[in-house]
């Protein structure tokens, strides 16, 4: 049996990657960008994204955020609709039972559609611009609206300075960021919906779809950039219409919580850094119980960027960091026994380093750490976790290794097609609070890598 998924995996990942090796030898090329936004400002994909694909912005892709959306010309309104897909072949070191949404597919070995979406990108009137995408989810087979940030821009003098100001309204915060080390944006960008995953993640992470928020925001001289956004829990028959599930039984944020950010930021020849702080203030309803009191979710981060683009476009060098920590209040959790303590504590690092060559060859090396409070009920296997040591702590390493062959006036599609195949590999040297026999199953963390290889597709 052991010998039948072997072959089995690895007749898959020779397909995959042979194509994957492929557009490396037949297909080098200077992309284009992303469709929607390609056929409105009519710029290459490498002018807005790094390795001509996103997310990673580069100094004028973040411009292009900043400023509504709105550069360019808007030519048609069905310009401005794109599709995205990507689908992939996952392996584990070892099999992971797969139950409920998932149970039809194998314990190992899957070849899976994670997703379809469907945008709006673009401007929509003067100084007025969108981005909006709603998904439908292959593996939970699901459809729900997506990251959405509709913004207005404009711009004024300020002490005889450029000063940018706009307002966004969005439904996942970090969403409307410009940076990629926040939590909807941060790397790895992509990853199989089947592997295994820490059972901990930053509470703010969680709220994508389920929130709105509206907020305020500007950036003087090019220097320095300030928001505040407050967030609601949408209405439960809104979150339901758009797609969200469990609605009546998931956390609920009592009033406006606010998102903040601040950020300091130079461009200098080729190089571009920036160093900043962002957070959010959340109070919640556990479970949407409302006669136990909130619970309190402080999430602090410190981070920074580093770019530098050599003259030639041939080299590009990008380093990301951030190091959050989460204060709980669970005052509520506790008191309905859904937590050992009353308050606990998270903290998450996150570093990655990636090289492009002539914007279409990657690699990136990414380090995550997570460490935090025992407790035996979130995280213990007497509670609702699997940690024999009642802890969330994990570590590990993610590399990626992509090509981006399609995009130029010679290519296959344009200008209206991209795409990016990758292979990608995490490594763990510590799952859900050890190293070994973590679950007290024999489960070592190590038991957990996966191998990801697969095609994502732009429209």
């Amino acid at each position: 049996m052991r010998s039948s998924r072997l072959r089995s995996f690895y007749s898959a990942f020779f397909l995959v990657t042979a194509s994957f090796v492929s557009s490396l030898l037949l297909f080098p090329s200077d992309a284009n960008a992303v469709p929607a936004f390609a056929r409105q400002t009519g710029v290459e994909c490498s002018m807005c994204h790094v390795g001509s694909f996103g997310p990673q912005l580069t100094p004028f892709g973040r411009d292009f955020k900043l400023n509504g959306y709105t550069l360019g010309q808007v030519k048609s309104r069905l310009q401005e609709i794109s599709a995205m897909a990507f689908t992939g072949f996952e392996h584990t070191a070892d099999n992971v039972a797969q139950t409920g949404s998932t149970a039809r597919f194998r314990d190992n070995n899957n070849i899976e559609v994670d997703q379809i979406s469907l945008f709006y990108a673009g401007e929509l009137f003067p100084h007025v611009g969108m981005l909006g995408q709603a998904t439908y989810n292959g593996v939970a087979d699901q459809a729900a609206w997506d990251n959405t940030d509709i913004r207005y821009a404009n711009n004024t003098l300020l002490a005889g300075k450029n000063f940018v100001y706009g307002v966004t309204v969005n439904n996942n915060p970090s969403v409307q960021d410009l940076w990629q080390t926040t939590p909807a944006w941060k790397f790895p960008f992509v990853g199989s919906a089947l592997a295994p995953s820490p059972q901990a993640g930053p509470y703010m992470g969680s709220l994508g779809g389920t929130v709105g928020g509206a907020g305020v925001y500007g950036m003087w001289n090019d220097l320095l950039y300030a928001e505040i956004t407050d967030y609601a829990s949408l209405p439960d028959k809104v979150q339901s219409t758009v797609g969200e599930h469990d609605v009546s039984t998931s956390d609920h944020l009592t009033g406006l919580d606010p998102y903040w950010r601040l950020a300091l930021q130079h461009t200098f020849g080729q190089q571009y850094v920036s160093v900043g702080t962002y957070g959010m203030n959340s109070t919640r309803y556990p479970g949407d119980v409302r006669t136990l009191g909130t619970d309190k979710i402080m999430d602090a981060a410190l981070d920074a960027t580093y770019q530098f683009n050599s003259a030639d476009g041939q080299h590009n060098v990008s380093l990301y960091g951030s190091a959050m920590h989460e204060h709980q209040n669970l005052s509520a959790s506790h008191a309905g026994s859904n937590s050992t303590n009353p308050s606990d504590n998270l903290d998450f690092y996150n570093a990655s380093a990636s090289y492009y060559y002539k914007n279409t060859y990657g690699v990136t090396l990414s380090r995550f750490a997570i460490t935090g409070s025992q407790d035996a009920v979130l995280y213990g296997t007497t509670g609702n976790g699997d940690s024999v040591t009642n802890s969330p702590n994990s570590a590990g390493w993610t590399v990626q290794l992509d090509a981006t062959p399609f995009g130029t006036d010679k290519s296959f599609g344009y200008p209206n097609l991209n795409a990016r195949f990758f292979v990608q590999y995490t490594a763990y040297d510590k799952f859900d609070g050890g190293s070994t026999n973590y679950n007290g199953a024999g489960t070592n963390a190590s038991n957990n890598n996966t191998w990801f290889t697969g095609v994502w597709f732009s429209f």
